[in-house]
């Protein structure tokens, strides 16, 4: 990853001293000002959530789950990521992402019976993973001199280790619209995630030692609001802050260098 991050920012910093095409279309855009064509930003997000079980098999004789519904799951995790977008047109920016992820995801064994083990006995199954991250997306944007609408698409796989063997998939759509005023920019929209994760292995339960087990989860709610705001701190430098508070909780930080003519 390092090597890619180090390819990334040589690559901006040539494009950064060359003449640039891009966007295709400029006339399109009438007079409208238009963002600069390159940016290299760094991002750090974090998100809180509930997961909903897909499946749950223990090779366990005599174990049962009387209610899949009732087990209750939550992840949490921590992203980081360098990404590198260009703006083709001047309606369609698309990019490119790595980084590295850290996630806790808990799951509430309460729920499963087994027998001659008293109930509640059994701790939360807690899955502790890491990884780098690879993506990439695009945003379709319209808009005027004081307002603009969006959506962004992303795709992005996680290659992880840990302590067992375990998968994470993520797919979202970000429509929003905002408000220009001078420096500042203000939003609203709303982030639809889908999410596929899968970890099997075994785990260590009390009284019956190391158990092979295999969980499928997806997360609980896929759409929440966000709010946001971007300051311009310099010609070329943006910062970025968004966040959602209701059915997912989560904080995103971005700082954007933007070049070329």
């Amino acid at each position: 990853m390092k090597r890619l991050c180090a390819v990334l920012l040589c690559t901006a910093a040539g494009l950064a001293q060359a003449e640039s095409t891009l966007p295709f279309g400029r006339s399109w855009a009438g007079e409208h000002d238009l963002p600069k064509p390159y940016g290299v930003g760094f991002d750090l997000f974090s998100m809180d959530q509930a997961y909903a079980i897909r499946s749950l098999d223990f090779e366990l004789p005599g174990a049962s789950i009387s209610d899949p519904s009732a087990i209750r799951v939550d992840n949490a995790l921590t992203h980081v990521d360098l990404k590198a977008d260009a703006w083709l047109f001047p309606f369609l920016n698309v990019f490119a992402m790595v980084g590295n992820v850290h996630a806790n995801t808990r799951v509430d064994l309460g729920a499963v019976t087994i027998p001659n083990v008293p109930p509640g006995l059994l701790d939360d199954l807690l899955i502790r993973y890491s990884g780098e991250v690879y993506g990439g997306g695009l945003t379709l944007a319209y808009g005027g001199k004081h307002w603009f609408t969006s959506l962004t698409g992303t795709y992005a796989k996680t290659s992880l280790s840990g302590d067992f063997d375990s998968s994470v998939r993520t797919r979202a759509w970000q429509p929003r619209i905002g408000l220009i005023a001078g420096d500042w920019v203000f939003w609203t929209g709303t982030m639809f995630i889908d999410i596929e994760e899968s970890h099997s292995g075994r785990i260590a339960l009390p009284f019956l030692g190391e158990v092979p087990f295999a969980v499928e989860l997806e997360n609980q709610n896929r759409d929440s609001a966000v709010f946001g705001l971007q300051r311009r701190l310099a010609d070329t430098v943006d910062l970025n802050f968004e966040f959602s508070n209701s059915a997912r909780r989560s904080t995103l930080l971005n700082l954007t260098w933007r070049f070329g003519e």
